[in-house]
């Protein structure tokens, strides 16, 4: 009985008695490599279009490492192979790169962005929170307020960020608030009657 491949990153399983004396080497050591760039592994795709990552049983392809890293001319379609898999996904091309099976949900890593992108070999998801993705969660509710953008810090040094509750912009600090305005006259009110009664005795 023949060598049968393991579903998600096509490693070689031996059958009984199959390859008398060369199970450890070289096959068992080509194993263990396959593994080693499952877990640790880097594949530098240079993009010119669309890309469908290689994928072989028992032999070196792209889809198998653990990283994609790609470079070159963007937007472009990348295809994985319909099989359960997590992948770091460094976007080093000049437009966004998106992942997908070619059926089902898709995950889109935008240039200069770093990702971890899950495929459950249907669908690609990228790392999110509460059903958004990390950058649409920030967008959606953390600065909701300000349509999602915030104001630029160059050039305002001291200065803090303000809301007039629609928009977000930097401004100098000119009064304090008037919670603090409030306990600072108190607290001189108190000296100075603290001083008074200890003159007037």
């Amino acid at each position: 009985m023949p060598s049968t491949y393991t579903a998600s990153l096509r490693l070689e399983m031996q059958a009984a008695g199959e390859n008398l004396n060369t199970w450890g080497a070289p096959r068992l050591n080509q194993v263990i490599d396959r593994l080693d760039q499952a877990i640790a592994g880097r594949s530098a795709i240079v993009l010119s279009g669309d890309h469908v990552l290689t994928s072989a049983n028992a032999a070196d392809d792209e889809a198998r490492r653990a990283m994609l890293d790609f470079s070159g001319i963007g937007p472009a379609t990348i295809t994985l192979p319909a099989a359960s898999k997590t992948y770091l996904v460094r976007n080093g091309a000049s437009g966004p790169v998106t992942l997908t099976t070619g059926a089902g949900a898709v995950a889109m890593v935008d240039p200069q962005d770093v990702a971890l992108v899950g495929c459950d070999g249907g669908d690609v998801f990228a790392l999110g929170v509460g059903g958004l993705s990390l950058k649409a969660y920030v967008e959606a509710v953390a600065w909701s307020y300000n349509a999602g953008a915030l104001p630029a810090q160059a050039g305002n040094a001291g200065k803090v960020v303000a809301t007039d509750g629609e928009d977000a912009g930097w401004r100098l600090v000119t009064t304090l608030p008037d919670y603090v305005q409030d306990q600072t006259q108190r607290a001189v009110a108190a000296e100075r009657r603290a001083a008074a009664l200890a003159y007037f005795g």
